[in-house]
């Protein structure tokens, strides 16, 4: 099968090295490397560009997507994945390392999966200086998820790291463009497209080494390690706003699932039901945290009680009328997401 790599990097220039190394260094015996540097201030760049005068095997094939300018993290993938020529996408991200069989073992679950659209691996956590970090892995095992097994999630409960992540191209292809600003990143879009075409596969070896730290764009539990801050509050806010945008890009793909004949009538209506109850569970918390006006409150709450979300109406206005309620919602987050890390 043939394989591109999407290395996308932005002022990773203290891992960019590492990272580029490791995709220049797979096991795969041919595959296209899609370098895509998302405008970097700091040197990452030229870093790239140097490894790729001097380090580059012959069995790779190497294609420069990035202008220099930073377009924003959806349309640098946009950009990247319109330039390549895959049957299979696999994403590397500028501040990991991937182990050299990532492509191949990826390949292989493809290979023998024709109906799996999507593969997302386990990983291992590092911090900056590649210690490694104890975590909590996703699933014990091998995972298989679809909309058959339960459509009445928005992701199928499956794990969700666009890092660890492969795609067969029609994921991307046979959709448009992700519209910047619909979304809050691409994985919340290429899963719900993987889940429309097929199942997806977990892997429960690591493939990679994901790296925690400050200055990741992803919430993580690096950052909860440090206590509740104001500047986190406001940042997961920011999160939780953006995942409420999803429904934007989610119920045009979903249309246009229906009408290239990719779902049937009754998995299109669960779909655009599903995707509408997930957008406005975060609509809601995003209100009730930040207290929003009750002006603003009562349209979502409509709503989310028209889709069936009486529940989840019900505990937000809990959480919207008590304060106490609000900082039992941070404690409870912050525990959580720094327990994920164990050392």
């Amino acid at each position: 099968m043939k394989v591109s790599i999407i290395f996308l990097s932005y002022n990773h220039a203290g891992f960019v090295g590492d990272a580029l190394r490791s995709a220049l260094n797979q096991d795969y015996p041919e595959y296209e490397l899609i370098v895509h540097d998302n405008g970097s201030t700091d040197g990452t760049r030229q870093i790239i560009e140097s490894i790729l005068a001097k380090e580059v095997p012959r069995h790779v094939r190497v294609v420069i997507a990035g202008d220099g300018i930073n377009h924003g993290l959806v349309e640098a993938f946009n950009r990247a994945m319109s330039a390549s020529t895959g049957e299979i996408l696999i994403h590397f991200s500028g501040d990991d390392i991937s182990y050299s069989h990532r492509l191949s073992r990826s390949v292989e679950v493809f290979q023998k999966q024709p109906d799996v659209m999507l593969v997302v691996s386990e990983a291992h956590r590092i911090d900056n200086n590649r210690n490694f970090l104890t975590y909590t892995n996703y699933a014990p095992k091998n995972e298989m998820y679809s909309y058959v097994i339960e459509p009445k999630h928005i992701y199928a409960h499956s794990p969700i790291l666009g890092a660890a992540a492969a795609y067969r191209a029609c994921v991307i292809k046979n959709f448009n463009p992700i519209i910047p600003g619909f979304c809050h990143a691409e994985d919340n879009v290429y899963w719900v497209r993987a889940l429309l075409l097929g199942k997806i596969y977990y892997i429960a070896d690591s493939l990679l080494c994901y790296r925690l730290h400050l200055d990741n764009i992803s919430e993580n539990e690096w950052k909860w390690r440090l206590g509740i801050t104001d500047s986190l509050k406001a940042s997961h806010l920011e999160f939780v706003r953006k995942h409420s945008l999803n429904f934007l890009q989610w119920e045009i793909d979903i249309q246009h699932a229906r009408q290239k004949g990719y779902i049937d009538e009754s998995r299109f209506a669960q779909a655009l039901k599903t995707a509408k109850l997930d957008a406005m569970r975060w609509a809601l918390i995003f209100n009730a945290l930040s207290v929003e006006p009750w002006s603003a409150w009562f349209p979502l709450a409509l709503e989310s009680i028209k889709c069936g979300g009486l529940r989840e109406f019900t505990n937000k206005l809990k959480l919207r009328l008590s304060e106490r309620r609000r900082l039992r919602y941070w404690n409870t987050h912050a525990k959580y997401m720094a327990g994920r890390l164990t050392s």
